[in-house]
């Protein structure tokens, strides 16, 4: 049976060699938007630099790009973004080798696998320095242990649920694929609804939909946001080489980016806003909870855990021998994040 690290890896090498790569689909846009419409560019304004941004997911850690999106600091900060909505880091790996997208939240255990196989991609920016998944059970479920046996649902393999899922395997001593059975069901929504019909016995979700579920009367087994270890599951990242040739336009996107962020924590009618309009979600519980959570989480400047990255990679080199010795300074570059640093932002 092969490893959760194996499966892994023949997975980031299929995207690779995939004919048919994933389109950007529009960002959702409904008749009244959370922000302000950006006005036109004054004569001042730095000629506007093209980029195409995406976001991955309905969950509390894509607030950076919504906010700059939402309240125009894309375009204050001289970017013309067309903002995508693409799902799966994988396939999100596949547009950006198809030369399709340039910056765009991701996976980060699944981007470190897919660099292995010639994916080239750089981690910019943090999302969330933590998993922000939780493993929800029917109620009959009393304790993890109980899972052995039983099946649990994920998005898909390869994605985010998947490796939140692997580290709280690894807590409980036990390993998918050989204690339980995974079913792909495509969609936390979907996770939702398998609990509900009782088609699965536990899902790993990510918040706000995991704030509905426990509302719903099913278990927490455990919070990886709250409780699990300091272990980066969401960064923003980009193409090496693009990042190279167009450094520009990622000290725009990084200043925009920032300045979301910091609008975020501060302005909390704002995020909550724009977490209404992405979720699409009216209970007011939800966002709240979804809101303090992630506030809270955010520092001066998103930085990727480098501790929290080490402890992945010696992790995943247990079943990737190829990441035996590798540094998270392989994947990482901080040097937009100095800049602003040493620039005044976040003190």
């Amino acid at each position: 049976m092969r490893s959760a690290g194996a499966i892994y890896a023949v997975l980031a090498a299929s995207l690779l060699v995939l004919a048919a790569c994933a389109a950007p689909t529009p960002a959702p846009s409904s008749g009244t938007g959370a922000g302000p419409t950006a006005g036109p560019a004054t004569a001042s304004a730095p000629v506007p630099l093209r980029a195409t941004v995406n976001w991955t997911a309905i969950n509390g850690a894509q607030a950076g790009i919504w906010m700059a999106h939402e309240y125009g600091l894309f375009q204050e900060q001289g970017l013309d973004v067309e903002l995508t909505h693409i799902t799966s880091t994988s396939r999100v790996l596949q547009a950006m080798m198809a030369g399709e997208l340039h910056l765009s939240t991701m996976d980060v255990g699944v981007t470190v696998l897919a660099s292995l196989e010639g994916a080239d991609v750089v981690m910019l920016f943090g999302a969330a320095n933590r998993m922000i998944f939780s493993v929800l059970s029917q109620p009959s479920i009393q304790q993890p242990q109980e899972l052995r046996g039983r099946t649990v649902g994920i998005t898909r393999r390869a994605a985010a649920s998947h490796t939140a899922l692997l580290v709280a395997a690894k807590e409980w001593g036990m390993t998918p694929d050989r204690d339980f059975a995974l079913r792909e069901l495509g969609e936390a929504s979907a996770i939702l609804a398998g609990l509900q019909a009782g088609q699965i016995d536990a899902g790993v979700i990510s918040s706000p939909t995991s704030t509905v579920t426990r509302q719903a009367g099913f278990r927490e087994l455990i919070n990886l946001y709250t409780d699990g270890p300091d272990y980066p599951s969401i960064v923003v990242g980009a193409p090496r080489a693009w990042v190279v040739a167009n450094e520009e336009a990622v000290r725009r996107f990084a200043r925009a980016y920032v300045l979301g962020l910091k609008r975020f924590k501060e302005d909390p009618a704002a995020g909550r806003a724009v977490y209404q309009k992405y979720f699409q979600i009216d209970d007011p519980t939800v966002i709240e909870q979804t809101y303090a959570e992630y506030a809270a989480s955010l520092g001066p400047l998103p930085y990727i855990s480098e501790a929290g990255l080490a402890r992945m990679l010696t992790d995943m080199a247990a079943d990737e021998p190829r990441l035996a010795g590798r540094q998270p300074a392989d994947w990482l570059d901080t040097r937009f994040l100095r800049e602003l640093e040493a620039a005044g932002f976040g003190s």
